[in-house]
C-alpha cells in the first residue's frame, strides 16, 4: 500500500496555528536564513516639549483684518515633517553619548480674516534645542521624523501701522511629541520562511444601513 502524504499547509502572514492541545500559537520551523538590509535602531526616547515662538509679519505677506487678541491657525507644513540637527555630542561611557541637537518644526499660519485677494499663508520654522543621553556609537545618526505636533496656538499681540502698512507681532504655543532615536542601517541576519505571495484582492460591500456611531461613557 502507497503511503499517503499529508499536504503542508501553505504558510501565510497572521497568527501562527494555535496547538489544540496547549491552546498556545505555535510557528512553523524557519526554513531559510536571509540577509537583509534593515534600520538598526540602537536607542531611543521621547518626550512632551512645550515651547512659546513669536513670529513677526506684515498685512503685505500675511493680509489685513486682524486686531490684537485675534487667533491665527497654525498647522505642521503640508508634506513637512519635524527634523534634528546634531549639534554636540559627549561620550559618557560605554557607548553612550549626550547629545545636544535642534529640533526643527516646520509651521504654516494662515490668517482668517484675509480678504480673497490677500496673501493669507506664511511659513514659519520654529527652532529649539535639546540635549539627551542615548546609546548612540560614532557612525550612528539621529533621527526624529517619528516626531508629531500634538498641538499649536497662535494668537496676535500687537498690531502697528507704519507707513499704511499693519505690522503683526504673533505669539504661538506650540507642543511637541519628540521621539528621538538611534539609527543606522545594516545588513542583518535573519530565520526566514521565504518571500511573501499576495493575496486575492478582495473588496468588501459597504454597511447598510449605516451604524451608529458607539456610545460614550
Amino acid at each position: 500500500m502507497s503511503e499517503v502524504k499529508k499536504a503542508q499547509t501553505p504558510i501565510q502572514p497572521g497568527q501562527c496555528p494555535i496547538d489544540p492541545v496547549t491552546g498556545l500559537p505555535v510557528c512553523p520551523p524557519p526554513s531559510i536564513i536571509e540577509c537583509i538590509v534593515v534600520d538598526k535602531v540602537y536607542d531611543s526616547c521621547f518626550q512632551v516639549d512645550d515651547r512659546t515662538r513669536d513670529v513677526t509679519t506684515d498685512s503685505d505677506e500675511f493680509g489685513t483684518g486682524l486686531v490684537q487678541g485675534d487667533s491665527v491657525l497654525c498647522a505642521l507644513q503640508e508634506g513637512a515633517e519635524i527634523t534634528c540637527n546634531e549639534i554636540s555630542r559627549v561620550p559618557v561611557g560605554d557607548g553612550f553619548f549626550t547629545i545636544t541637537f535642534s529640533v526643527n518644526v516646520p509651521i504654516t499660519l494662515t490668517n482668517p480674516e484675509a480678504t480673497n485677494d490677500e496673501d493669507d499663508e506664511i511659513e514659519r520654522t520654529f527652532t529649539f534645542v535639546k540635549t539627551v543621553t542615548l546609546c548612540i556609537p560614532e557612525g550612528v545618526d539621529l533621527d526624529c521624523s517619528e516626531s508629531v505636533l500634538l498641538a499649536c496656538n497662535c494668537v496676535v499681540t500687537d498690531v502697528d501701522e507704519i507707513d499704511e502698512e499693519l505690522e503683526y507681532t504673533i505669539s504661538c504655543d506650540i507642543q511637541v511629541c519628540l521621539v528621538a532615536k538611534a539609527i543606522l542601517r545594516v545588513q542583518l541576519l535573519v530565520p526566514s520562511y521565504g518571500f511573501c505571495v499576495p493575496a486575492p484582492c478582495v473588496t468588501l460591500p459597504g454597511v447598510c444601513p449605516p451604524l451608529p456611531p458607539d456610545q460614550c461613557f
